[in-house]
C-alpha cells in the first residue's frame, strides 16, 4: 500500500493516497503524464468535497493532499469553481454511465432496474481498485455558479428521466402498483446515494459488491413476506401541532426557533454548511438579523441544533410506533411512511446526518452515536417483523442501514435532480407519493401485484 503523502507545512492536513491509475501508453507520453495528473487532482478534491463541501474546500488543501503547491493545481484548475465543475460532472458521468448499461442490459423492466445498482457497484468496485477516480457526493450544487449548477443538475435530471421511464414500463408490466413513477424512480436514487456512501467507507472492491447483494435482494424481493393485501399505513400525525398562543411569550418563542430551525434544515441541505449564512435563513424568513441572533448564536451551533431537532423528529416517530399495538410490519411501514411524507409535504424538513462531518469531533460522534441507535430500532423491527413471518429474513445490518439512509429525502442526486424534496408536491398528492415511494422498498420488483 503506498503511503501517505503528507501535506505543506501550514496547510490543513488530510491523509490522502495517492490514487495509482494504470498507464497502458508510452512512459514518454506527456499526454498520458497529464492525464494521470488531473485524474489525481480531480480524485483528491472528491475526497476533500465529500468531507468538507465545496465552500469549506482550499486549492491549497487539495494541493497539500497531493505533496504539490497551489500553483500546481492552479495550472489545470484557474478557480476552485473551475475545479468543482469538473469533480461535479465526473459524478454526472457516473451516474450516467450506470444508467446507459443498465438501459442496455437484456431483460424485463424490472431485470434493468436490478442491472442498474449492479452497473453502479462495478463502477464503485472500479474506484476501490483505484481503476477509476472516487465520486463526489453532489451536494453543494447550489453553492456553484448558477450556470454550472444549472448544466450539471439538467445532466442529472436526463438519468432520472431515464430511471423514471424504466419505472413506467415495470410499472405497466406488473399491472401499474405505482400511481408515479417519479417518486420510486428518487428511491433508486437514493438506494444509490446509499451504495455510494458505503462505497466511500470500504477499501475493497469485494465489499461494495457484497452490499450489492444484499441490497438487490431487497429491492427483488421487498421486506415484505407477501406482496399485497396490506392496509395504508397508520398516519402518526407527528407534524407541529402547537396552536398560537398571543399571550404565552414562551409558546412564540418556540415557534419561531422551529421555524428557524426548519428554514435552516433546508438550506443546509441545499447549500451546505460552508454555502450557508446565517443572514441568507434570517432573510427567508422575512426578520432582521438582530431578531434572529437573538435566538441563534453562531452558524455552527446553529447547524448542531438543526441535527438535533431532525434525530428528534425520527426517534419521536419510532416511539409512537413503540407504544402502539400495531404489528412489526405495520410499524415499520408507518414510521417510514410518516416521516418521508413529512418531508414529501415540506412539513419538517430533515437535515442529512453527513452535515455532521464539520462539526467538532465530540459532536459528530454524539449525533453519529444516536443515528447508529435510530438504525438499530430500524433493525429491530426488521428482526421482530421475520420472527412473526410478516417480513422477509434480510441481513439486519444493512438493511437497518438502509432504512437509516433511505429516510431522509436528501441524497445528492436527489438534490440535484429535484431541487428540494419539496417539489413531489409536484407529482401529486405527497400521501401518494410517499406510498409510491417505499412501494420498491416493501413490495419489490420480482412480484405480480
Amino acid at each position: 500500500m503506498a503511503e501517505p503523502v503528507r501535506a505543506n507545512e501550514g496547510v490543513t492536513q488530510m491523509s490522502v493516497l495517492k490514487p495509482q491509475f494504470p498507464d497502458h501508453g508510452s512512459p514518454f507520453s506527456r499526454e498520458q503524464a497529464r492525464r494521470r495528473k488531473l485524474d489525481a487532482i480531480l480524485s483528491a478534491a472528491a475526497k476533500r468535497f465529500n468531507e468538507q463541501g465545496f465552500a469549506d474546500t482550499r486549492l491549497e488543501d487539495v494541493a497539500a493532499d497531493l505533496g504539490l503547491t497551489k500553483t500546481s493545481i492552479s495550472y489545470y484548475f484557474a478557480s476552485k469553481e473551475d475545479l468543482a465543475e469538473a469533480v461535479f460532472r465526473e459524478a454526472s458521468s457516473f451516474l450516467r454511465d450506470a444508467v446507459a448499461a443498465a438501459l442496455d442490459a437484456p431483460g424485463d423492466a424490472g431485470a434493468r432496474i436490478l442491472a442498474l445498482f449492479r452497473a453502479y457497484a462495478s463502477q464503485l468496485d472500479s474506484v476501490a481498485r483505484r481503476v477509476r477516480g472516487p465520486v463526489a457526493a453532489l451536494r453543494d450544487l447550489d453553492a456553484l455558479p448558477d450556470a454550472i449548477c444549472e448544466q450539471i443538475a439538467g445532466e442529472i435530471s436526463g438519468c432520472l428521466a431515464q430511471i423514471t421511464r424504466l419505472v413506467a414500463a415495470w410499472n405497466e408490466e406488473n399491472g401499474a402498483p405505482l400511481g408515479r413513477a417519479e417518486p420510486a424512480s428518487f428511491l433508486i436514487l437514493a438506494l444509490l446515494d446509499w451504495l455510494g456512501e458505503r462505497g466511500n467507507q470500504h477499501r475493497r472492491g469485494s465489499d461494495i459488491l457484497a452490499d450489492l447483494d444484499v441490497l438487490t435482494d431487497i429491492v427483488a424481493g421487498g421486506l415484505l413476506a407477501k406482496p399485497f393485501g396490506y392496509p395504508a399505513p397508520v398516519p402518526l400525525n407527528l407534524g407541529s401541532n402547537e396552536t398560537l398562543a398571543i399571550f404565552d411569550r414562551a409558546a412564540r418563542n418556540r415557534m419561531k426557533r422551529e421555524a428557524f430551525l426548519k428554514a435552516g434544515s433546508r438550506l443546509f441541505n441545499q447549500k451546505g454548511f460552508g454555502g450557508t449564512s446565517l443572514a441568507e435563513v434570517a432573510s427567508v424568513l422575512g426578520v432582521s438579523r438582530g431578531a434572529f441572533y437573538y435566538h441563534i448564536e453562531d452558524k455552527e451551533q446553529f447547524l448542531d441544533q438543526c441535527l438535533e431537532r431532525s434525530l428528534n423528529i425520527i426517534e419521536q416517530a419510532l416511539s409512537a410506533v413503540d407504544e402502539s399495538d400495531l404489528p412489526p410490519a405495520e410499524q415499520l411501514r408507518s414510521v417510514l411512511a410518516e416521516l418521508v411524507y413529512l418531508q414529501a409535504a415540506g412539513i419538517e424538513p430533515l437535515l442529512r446526518p453527513g452535515m455532521a462531518s464539520v462539526l467538532p469531533a465530540p459532536r459528530r460522534r454524539r449525533h453519529l452515536t444516536r443515528l447508529r441507535t435510530i438504525a438499530r430500532r430500524f433493525g429491530d423491527l426488521l428482526a421482530e417483523g421475520a420472527e412473526t413471518g410478516e417480513l422477509r429474513p434480510v441481513d439486519l445490518g444493512l438493511a437497518e442501514d438502509v432504512l437509516a439512509s433511505i429516510v431522509f429525502l436528501n441524497g445528492g442526486y436527489t438534490l440535484a435532480a429535484a431541487g428540494s424534496a419539496s417539489s413531489w408536491s409536484l407529482f401529486e398528492d405527497a400521501r401518494s407519493a410517499t406510498t409510491d415511494y417505499l412501494h420498491l422498498l416493501f413490495h419489490g420488483i420480482g412480484k405480480r401485484q
